[in-house]
């Protein structure tokens, strides 16, 4: 049988539900371009997941719209840019 290579591949201790936030208030920040942010993944949303290299990774907000936050992540000397929802990316403290 051949190899999977999804998107979501060797990623079950990741994408685990066990230490995630429950409620919405992390829903409700008001982000602002140029805030630094750390992206979480959120295994509840399937729809705009980050792919698991990115989990951990600290970037910053490059633009807002309604539903969703364009971050850019720098890999190495490239700029990457995620386009992902609210409920992936959480503040840096």
């Amino acid at each position: 049988m051949p190899k999977s290579n999804g998107k979501q591949r060797k990623s079950r201790h990741i994408l685990t539900k066990g230490n995630m936030s429950r409620g919405l208030s992390h829903l409700l920040i008001n982000y602002s371009v140029g805030d630094k942010v750390v992206v979480v993944i959120d295994p509840r949303e399937h729809n705009t997941t980050p792919h698991r290299r990115f989990q951990g990774r600290v970037g910053q907000i490059k633009e807002i719209g309604r539903r969703t936050v364009k971050v850019g992540i720098l890999v190495g000397e490239k700029q990457k840019l995620l386009q992902t929802k609210f409920n992936h990316i959480r503040p840096i403290k």
